[in-house]
């Protein structure tokens, strides 16, 4: 062979390489000198270089996927992209920073936009390019360095990395956990005792050359072997294993592990190929593996090692024997030595200079490799017509240019020689001795895009296109001598049929990576996204944004006027109206500008069982956790949260991705009996549910609806199955009603169960956990023989001295138990009384939480509350209308709305205080001299496969999770491998198998897990004990430290840079109760404030909580403020309410005569709020009553509970009062309603009832003291009469509901007959018609002379 060609430019060793497909002759190499020198193998010298690496080496390179123009280079940690065509500058386009170690490799997704970096950390970071984000980082797969990493074109999801622990890892990214491991250092498959077999290098054939090929993997090894892997072969063993059960005893290896060298893998040998040192292989370590580009592609694959060598291996041979074992003198076509060992190597499309080799150097060799059919006829092919060269003479090849030897045939020679062209194409040697112009390459600087694109983009082939202008010119006309012209017609002819194929190519790879990410032809509903945001049309937004701008600038005029006009007869009373002005203007500014970008979402629940549900396999929709607490069923009726469970298990989801739990956290044995009442009832009503399609699910309010049952019922069989199944609930009621009955007086000795033990939570105070599960895969079937969901009963275990934290205590509890027993990724929890209405819901929840692109930084998708049992007119605004239409489609333009404590579908891993996928890792604090200096002090031991994932994993949670002061002064890195095993245990808590859950980003149960011992370790996860100095509560799980323990969680879960997702479908999800009461309302809304202020004198406060991570939006921090400072706005309230019967009774008033200017302002203040409001309506569909609904209600719990909220707070916080209020409920009717006429007299009732009281009284001694004063004081009356009117309107619901029926008398009556009554009188006592005008004036001048 003859001397290699050399390529100069770099200072230091040469790392790696790669040459274009697109552009035959264009090769990048990179150096340690952190350079990345381009080459055109045509030209003589170097094109340009680019100094990318600041100091660092660049050890890898990559083009972007039908882009060459775009290249990416990873540097130290960082993978950096740049673009071609701004090669005067070389200004980065992108930077990624997620590894924590140093880069080995990146690769791009053929089809896609994700970009893969393997690192010495053992990590692998999928980075998503065009969403420019991290998606989701791989871990576990290998306890040392990961040296390489490849995507499999032909699978959209799997990529398969080898590293130095001998192992070669075929993961899914998008669950982020491997599908197999191969283990090269276990076994007989060894190829040198001397040398571990480290995964140095791997390569799979591009898309273009794999159905020839095959699917399959090189393998580079340390030990000398090149390794040919049977991908789809190892794939169809595991999963053929993985059907097979293994028997009761038998031991098993984990999941997906295997070694070449295992004898349960018996058909290794005749899947994979095995290319060592008895075949003429290499002796070392091989350190580079490729296929050929060139010729036949994928016919050879060639490889490089420690050994100075280089293989050619001919391995069609042994596809062409079908697998046959062949020699090495059939699979070894050639060998070549080196003086030095070589790093990495690529080929390029050409025939000559067609390998290129970076050893351990600084030059670049480069190589012409040819085809088996040039070594049989030893004549290469004319780089310009693609014809044989031929023989001189001489009979020897003929050779043009004895400089560099480029290929040209004699009669191309002729041609360049008679056209003028005597000089070689590519170095400018003269072809003869003739003193000939010759025209130097003077073009080489150029920027390569727009060198190369010219030739591209005329389409003819690179390699023919000299720097010099003219010959493109001579090349691109069909000039010439005949046989020229023919030629090139010819070559022409190849060329655009080419072409045609590329375009094809092109235009397959620019469809967008929805529809790319599927391994085989997808219907078009399965390739359609799963959601969409639909956002508002800008015939709304525009001129509700216009008319905010337009009311904050008319507050600001407002204020100026009202701060530079006071009242000096009633300055008091003028400032304390001001103050509260300004409150209410802060609260509004509060509330209305996280509503600035509403949007609505749609869901496609049909495309989504495209996707995951595919005829003939297995579902692959995600499973869910369940969760529903109750505390005393003689408060929570069992009936209700029995109907609850039913909707729950008769779900339109697969039953095997199903799990219900009941937390009953009064350990109560009726609710445990009407539990297994509901188990046994199930069997018959599921089937029911699902062979019929009935919604709701809940049969209650299903046999409850008042319509059509027979609409849309074509079933013959229904009528008399509906009867029978409603005659079957009607008994399964009496039942439970007896249950009820029985349990309404305790036994002197307890509750004993059926076999006759006492029930161990006879004191619900003082008693050990409990779990019963009672349907399942191990359980009952239903009536028709099918499996049942699972429904788990589940006590925690209470003992006195501990705080069990409520509500947000069992949740936890319910986290833990769910995560041993089943481990769903995704946990739904439902209040008692909340039931599924729409059988689909769990899907519209999928449709965000399983999109690759949505899903990876959702923490939980909240459903709006719909609620049954209420009045028409909702008269204590209990629907909330205004909060869920509204409020939340504002906020899920934002970061996302805010958890409501029911209805919520969690991403697992979110409640587990990790952070999203898509999270930039924090920036490094220290340098890495402090980690040696560890290091010297305490050797770092080896650890096993769950540590380092778990340290690994560790780098997602938010700081405040391992808050360790004594390693500040360490990175997150480094305090990440700091953490030791008892801290992650202080985190999580004392068990094995809860804290290998944690690290299962998508759910199931860990191959450790023992199903015999799970009962038992999830009774040990339900101790009392068990949350002692854990973060459980703290930063993990539901947080404690308020009753308004949702607010606080969700919050949390913004503040580590997650986002949610409300969804609204057209059927509401769930629906529940409220109460519709005026006490049980104020109590309700009293315990919802006290919460807010327990969160705002707390350590979470939005004020001055996380600022540090920057995660959280401004607007969406907004929104948190106000969530927890609208409690205070009932000081400034309750003032402004009393100001207009103080104005009434003291003749004052709060605003002086008004100018024609300050009307203007009052008059545009107003007409800006009604627009508002108008606007709202407009976009929300919210209907007019119920904005005007919840603007009272805003009042009247403003002026009563929020009051009460404030001070409860502060005596709780501050001097640790609990105050509770005592309750005392009259007789209710026993008509539809009679519960909204039932008042329970509670001190809460005390300050809105004086204000209502003193405003009439002020109405009466206004009117009073205007007919005294004579008509001139009629016009200062208007203005404090509407003020108190005012008032008076927004407190009418609760003066309604102070008042009851009056005897079925409508209280507006009784109201406007006592106030007209007064004044009427008022009239009559100053107008008597009866006394005459004389009269009048003879007892006026009597009195005068009286001197009275």
């Amino acid at each position: 062979m003859t001397e290699p060609r050399r390529l100069r430019g770099h200072t230091a060793a040469a790392i790696c390489c790669i040459a274009s497909r697109s552009r035959p002759g264009l090769v990048a190499t990179a150096a340690e000198d952190g350079r990345v020198c381009w080459y055109d193998l045509r030209c003589k010298d170097m094109l340009f270089s680019m100094d990318v690496g600041n100091g660092d080496a660049v050890s890898a390179l990559c083009f972007k996927p039908g882009n060459e123009d775009i290249i990416y280079v990873s540097a130290g940690n960082e993978v950096k992209c740049f673009d071609l065509h701004m090669a005067a500058s070389w200004k980065q386009l992108e930077s990624y920073s997620y590894n924590k170690d140093e880069i080995n490799q990146i690769a791009c997704h053929p089809k896609s936009s994700f970009l893969a970096a393997a690192d010495d950390a053992g990590d692998v970071k999928i980075i998503d390019v065009h969403q420019r984000c991290l998606y989701k980082t791989l871990r576990a797969g290998h306890k040392s360095i990961c040296s390489s990493v490849q995507f499999l074109p032909w699978r959209s999801w799997e990529v398969i990395t080898g590293g130095l622990d001998s192992k070669l890892v075929m993961w899914d990214f998008s669950k982020g956990r491997p599908n197999k491991i191969m283990d090269f250092g276990s076994g007989g498959d060894s190829g040198q005792c001397c040398n571990p077999a480290f995964v140095h290098a791997l390569v799979v054939p591009d898309l273009d050359i794999v159905d020839k090929v095959g699917k399959v993997c090189v393998v580079a090894r340390g030990d000398g072997v090149v390794n040919i892997i049977n991908i789809e072969s190892e794939l169809a063993a595991l999963k053929s294993k993985m059907s097979t059960k293994p028997k009761l005893g038998s031991k098993s290896n984990p999941k997906g592990r295997s070694s070449p060298g295992d004898p349960q893998s018996g058909d290794q040998n005749d899947r994979n190929l095995r290319l060592d040192y008895s075949m003429g292989g290499h002796v070392a370590a091989v350190s580079s593996v490729a296929f050929n580009m060139f010729g036949e592609k994928g016919k050879f694959i060639i490889s490089g090692g420690n050994d100075k060598s280089i293989k050619v291996w001919n391995w069609s041979n042994y596809r062409d024997d079908a697998g046959q074992t062949s020699n090495g003198d059939e699979l070894l076509s050639s060998s070549i030595s080196l003086s030095r060992k070589v790093n990495w190597l690529c080929t390029t499309p050409a025939d000559s200079e067609n390998l290129v080799v970076c050893d351990t150097s600084k030059v670049v060799k480069v190589y012409s490799v040819g085809t088996e059919e040039m070594m049989e006829s030893g004549a290469p092919i004319c780089n310009i017509c693609g014809e044989q060269l031929g023989l001189s003479a001489k009979g020897e090849v003929f050779v043009a240019c004895h400089e560099c030897t480029y290929p040209i045939c004699q009669h191309c020679l002729d041609h360049e020689i008679k056209e003028g062209r005597n000089a070689c194409m590519r170095c400018g040697t003269p072809y003869t001795d003739d003193d000939t112009a010759v025209a130097e390459a003077s073009g080489d600087q150029a920027p390569v895009a727009s060198h190369l694109n010219t030739a591209k983009d005329s389409g003819i082939h690179a390699r023919n296109v000299s720097s010099v202008s003219t010959v493109d010119s001579e090349y691109i006309n069909d000039s010439g001598n005949p046989i020229w012209k023919h030629r090139v017609e010819s070559w022409k002819e190849k060329k655009t049929k080419k072409k045609r194929a590329a375009t094809k190519e092109k235009k397959e790879a620019e469809i967008p990576p929805e529809q790319q990410m599927e391994e085989k032809p997808e219907s078009g509903e399965a390739a359609q996204p799963l959601s969409r945001v639909v956002p508002l049309p800008k015939s709304q937004l525009t001129p509700y944004r216009t008319v905010i701008i337009m009311r904050l600038i008319i507050l600001a005029l407002f204020f100026q006027y009202r701060v530079t006009h006071p009242v000096d007869s009633a300055f008091g009373l003028w400032l304390t109206s001001v103050i509260c002005e300004i409150w209410f203007a802060f609260s509004w500014v509060l509330d209305q500008f996280p509503k600035w970008s509403p949007i609505n979402r749609e869901t496609y629940i049909d495309g989504l069982s495209a996707r995951y549900e595919r005829e003939g396999e297995p579902s692959e929709l995600a499973a869910v956790d369940f969760f529903v607490s109750t505390v005393d069923p003689l408060k929570e009726p069992p009936l209700i949260t029995a109907n609850t469970v039913l909707s729950i298990l008769a779900v339109d989801y697969p039953v095997d991705k199903v799990s219900c739990y009941v937390s009953d956290d009064g350990a109560a044995m009726l609710t445990f009996e009407s539990l297994a009442e509901t188990a046994d009832f199930a069997r018959k009503w599921v089937p029911f549910c699902k062979k019929f399609s009935i919604e709701p699910r809940a049969p209650e309010f299903y046999f409850s609806q008042k319509f059509d049952y027979l609409k849309d019922k074509v079933q013959p069989s229904f009528v008399k199955e509906r009867r029978a199944m409603k005659r079957d609930y009607e008994e399964y009621k009496v039942r439970i009603n007896a249950l009820v009955a029985k349990a309404q007086k305790t036994p002197d000795e307890g509750w004993t169960m059926a076999d006759g033990t006492p029930w161990p939570g006879n004191n619900p105070r003082d008693h050990p956990g409990m779990i019963q599960v009672f349907l399942g895969n191990s359980g009952a079937h239903d009536i028709e023989g099918n499996e049942l969901p699972r429904l788990v009963y589940v006590s925690r275990e209470k003992r006195p001295g501990y705080q069990h934290h409520k509500k947000a205590g069992a949740e936890n509890a319910l986290v833990r138990v769910s995560a041993v027993l089943t481990n769903a990724p995704f946990i739904l929890n439902l209040d008692c009384d909340h039931y599924v209405n729409n059988s689909k819901a769990i899907r519209e929840a999928m449709c965000f939480l399983m999109d690759p692109q949505v899903g990876r930084d959702v923490c939980y998708v909240q459903f709006p509350q719909r609620f049954d049992g209420i009045d028409k007119s909702d008269r204590y605004a209990n629907r909330n209308t205004v909060f869920f239409d509204v409020n939340m489609k504002g906020l899920d333009g934002i970061q996302g709305p805010v958890y409501v404590g029911t209805g919520c579908v969690f991403n697992r891993q979110a409640l587990y205080g990790y952070g999203p996928s898509s999270l930039p890792s924090l920036p490094k604090t220290s340098s890495s001299c402090s980690w040696c200096c560890c290091c010297d002090k305490k050797p770092t031991k080896e650890k096993d496969l769950s540590e380092v994932y778990r340290d690994a994993k560790r780098e997602d949670l938010n700081a405040a999770i391992f808050n360790l002061r004594e390693i500040d002064n360490y990175d997150e890195h480094e305090r990440s491998l700091l953490i030791s095993q008892m801290s992650f245990e202080k985190t999580f808590g004392l068990s094995s198998v809860f804290i290998e859950s944690t690290l299962m980003e998508n759910g199931g149960l860990p191959d450790s897990a023992n199903p015999s011992t799970l009962i038992k370790e999830a009774i040990h996860v339900i101790s009392c004990g068990y949350e002692e100095k854990t973060a459980w509560g703290k930063e993990i799980g539901w947080i404690y430290g308020s009753v308004t323990e949702d607010i606080l969680t969700g919050f949390k879960m913004h503040c580590r840079g997650w986002r949610s997702i409300y969804c609204m479908p057209l059927r509401p999800a769930f629906k529940g109760s409220a109460p519709i009461n005026l006490s049980d309302r104020l109590h309700q809304v009293l315990r919802w404030a006290l919460g807010s202020v327990e969160i705002f004198l707390s350590r979470h406060c939005p004020l001055w909580y996380g600022f540090g991570g920057g995660r959280l939006k401004w607007l969406q921090r907004l929104a948190y403020i106000n969530t927890i400072v609208y409690p205070f706005t009932s000081l400034p309230l309750v003032a402004y309410c009393s100001l207009p019967a103080i104005c009434l009774l003291t003749g004052k008033f709060i605003i002086p005569t008004l100018s024609n200017l300050a009307s203007v302002l009052f008059l545009g203040l107003f007409l800006s709020i009604i627009l508002t409001s108008v606007l709202e309506l407009r976009w929300s569909g919210v209907s007019i009553e119920a904005l005007w609904r919840n603007e009272q209600f805003w009042v009247i719990g403003g002026v009563s509970a929020h009051l009460f909220a404030v001070f409860q707070g502060f005596l709780k916080m501050l001097a640790g009062l609990d105050t509770n209020f005592t309750v005392t409920a009259k007789a209710a009717d026993d008509t539809e309603f009679g519960e909204l006429y039932i008042l329970k007299w509670t001190t809460v009732l005390i300050p809105p009832t004086t204000i209502l009281i003193v405003n009439l009284v002020g109405v009466v001694a206004g009117f009073s003291d205007a007919l005294n004063s004579g008509y001139e004081s009629w016009g200062p009356l208007f203005g404090k009469v509407f003020f108190a009117f005012w008032v008076i309107l927004h407190l009418y619901p609760f003066l309604k509901g102070l008042m009851g029926r009056q005897n079925r008398t409508p209280t507006i009556v009784v109201l406007w007959s006592v106030l007209l009554a007064s004044v009427f009188s008022l009239v009559w006592v100053k107008i008597d018609p009866f006394v005459s005008t004389n009269d009048a004036s003879t007892v006026a001048q009597s009195c005068i002379a009286i001197d009275c």
